[in-house]
């Protein structure tokens, strides 16, 4: 007696531990975010922090800007627009926890840079598009016509990868190209974080890649 009851033990303890195992893999799956790219969840939001802090300490002054700087500004800010828009559908429709949480990251990126680009064209007179162009218009309707596995691939390639590649270029130009000094502090003070998103994306498409071809 005493024997079976040591075995029925054990066996009650290896279920439990195999049960939670189980639950803990499944959460982590899911729901749980290990990483984000290559990073921690918590290395992740340090580095979104401190890009948002950069873009909000730059300085708006009333110079006027030149018609350059001007299509500058205007690249920058449509940029900005398609990258926020196509990232506002992501946090909603993403199927992975990974996805919604790079999205959402985005999503506050672009509502930083777009606030300081409102404030800096307000200060010079200039007035910044407000609408999207068609090829955000083309994107969010490709983008609301999937779902899934499919979507989060898409979007962390079209919007993760391809929209920071555009914004990388432009921030470069702005940096190089700039006569206005607010202008170019802006860029400067987003471009690490642009830069940032692009190689989370990257390591992102890659993981995704791999977890669909080991199904």
């Amino acid at each position: 007696m005493k024997t079976n009851a040591i075995t029925l033990g054990a066996l009650l303890a290896l279920t439990v531990t195999g049960v939670s195992f189980a639950q803990q893999n499944s959460s982590m799956r899911s729901g749980g975010t290990t990483s984000i790219g290559k990073y921690s969840p918590s290395e992740f939001d340090s580095k979104n922090k401190q890009g948002a802090q950069a873009v909000a300490a730059v300085n708006a002054t009333n110079a006027p800007l030149s018609q350059a700087d001007q299509d500058l500004m205007k690249q920058v800010a449509m940029g900005g627009m398609m990258q926020l828009q196509v990232s506002q559908l992501a946090v909603d429709k993403a199927s992975s926890e990974d996805v919604r949480k790079l999205a959402q990251a985005e999503v506050e990126e672009q509502t930083g840079l777009s606030a300081k680009l409102k404030e800096i064209a307000s200060a010079k007179g200039v007035t910044l598009p407000t609408t999207p162009d068609a090829e955000t218009q083309a994107m969010l309707t490709k983008m609301q016509g999937l779902s899934g596995a499919e979507f989060d691939r898409q979007y962390v390639q079209q919007s993760g990868v391809n929209g920071h590649e555009k914004l990388d270029r432009v921030m470069s130009k702005v940096e190089s190209d700039a006569k206005d000094q607010s202008l170019k502090n802006l860029a400067k003070a987003a471009h690490p974080l642009v830069k940032t998103h692009l190689q989370v994306s990257r390591d992102e498409l890659n993981q995704l890649a791999g977890s669909g071809s080991s199904r």
